[in-house]
């Protein structure tokens, strides 16, 4: 295929530079304030078992809609400012921006739970919510399948190729995780936005300078100069399918953590009004019921799979707010 040649206002700047400039500040925020330093043990087991897992999962989707999307010609790169070869679809720095990207959204929403606390008074979403948002999802689905494989219509094929790769993943992480979304939703969009609107700025910069281009034949028409509806809605549902897969493990083992305290202190304050002041702590641990023993990452796939917020029949919501550090979580019972 020949193309007409980019246009770039330099020939200096190259891929490179917004692999750098995307790393500015993750960098920062690493430096200044680096996650889980005031975390668990098993939160800190559950973020790098989200963050290896993503990381090899998520570029290994990626890479497939990506180089799909260069075969189509929905995206091209500008062989002048970045490593290409034509028997590869994607450029070398392409394959790394996967990576990047992926890593350092799981950051920002590992960050994001530990700045925005949780509304632990809201229980789990309602059948009815549960069952429409399913059913969007799996409309987006067949849209997409529609738009890539049936249509002609190549000014969906953009639009198509999101629905069609990432409706299924958002459709398994709601299945599976939907019970944490209205508890967790400040940190959840949080740790969407900051990455998804920085991706997308640093998006128009590649536009503007001649790193990559979108040919209009492929685009709804929908935008604003380098602001194209179409890759906007790229990198923000590919930034929202890592997030929504960091939070709901991070939200699990939180909750499971909390939930856990706050049972093994009734049952010590039980013991202790039994016993009598000289009752010991020991005692009451000893008395636990295995669901309150120390958790794992099992269970907190276990507590995930389950589709239930209660551990021991206490409810769906908390009666309380919880605050899980290194030291433990400490329990602060709601009055009415």
């Amino acid at each position: 295929m020949v193309s007409d040649p980019f246009l770039a206002p330099t020939d200096w700047f190259v891929y490179g530079h917004l692999h750098f400039i995307l790393a500015l500040p993750t960098l920062t925020l690493l430096y200044l304030s680096p996650p889980l330093q005031n975390a668990q043990p098993l939160q800190k087991q559950a973020s790098y078992a989200f963050i290896g897992f993503i990381v090899f999962v998520g570029v290994f989707q990626s890479y497939i809609w990506d180089a799909y999307g260069a075969t189509l010609g929905i995206w091209e790169f500008n062989p002048a400012k970045c490593t290409l070869r034509e028997e590869f679809p994607l450029p070398l720095e392409e394959v790394l921006w996967l990576f990047h990207h992926v890593t350092k959204t799981a950051l920002y929403q590992l960050k994001a739970f530990e700045l925005v606390p949780a509304n632990t008074a809201a229980g789990a979403p309602s059948s009815e919510l549960r069952t429409g948002v399913s059913a969007a999802l799996t409309a987006a689905i067949v849209f997409g399948v529609f738009a890539l494989g049936l249509s002609s219509d190549d000014s969906i094929k953009c639009i198509g190729l999101v629905c069609a790769f990432f409706s299924p993943i958002w459709l398994l992480v709601w299945t599976f995780g939907g019970q944490f979304v209205q508890r967790h939703a400040d940190r959840i969009t949080w740790g969407w936005i900051a990455p998804g609107i920085t991706t997308t700025l640093i998006d128009c910069l590649g536009q503007q300078q001649g790193v990559w281009r979108f040919p209009q034949a492929f685009l709804s028409g929908i935008g604003y100069g380098y602001l194209k509806l179409d890759i906007v809605l790229v990198y923000m549902v590919s930034t929202f399918a890592v997030t929504a897969s960091g939070a709901v493990v991070l939200a699990a083992t939180e909750e499971l953590l909390a939930r856990r305290s706050f049972l093994l202190s009734q049952r010590l304050a039980a013991v202790d009004a039994a016993g009598g002041s000289g009752a010991r702590a020991d005692d009451g641990a000893d008395a636990l019921p295995s669901e309150l023993a120390e958790p794992t990452l099992w269970d907190v796939g276990v507590y995930i799979f389950s589709g239930q917020l209660s551990l021991a029949g206490e409810g769906d919501a908390f009666e309380y707010a919880s605050t899980c550090d290194r030291e433990g979580c400490s329990i602060e019972q709601r009055t009415a």
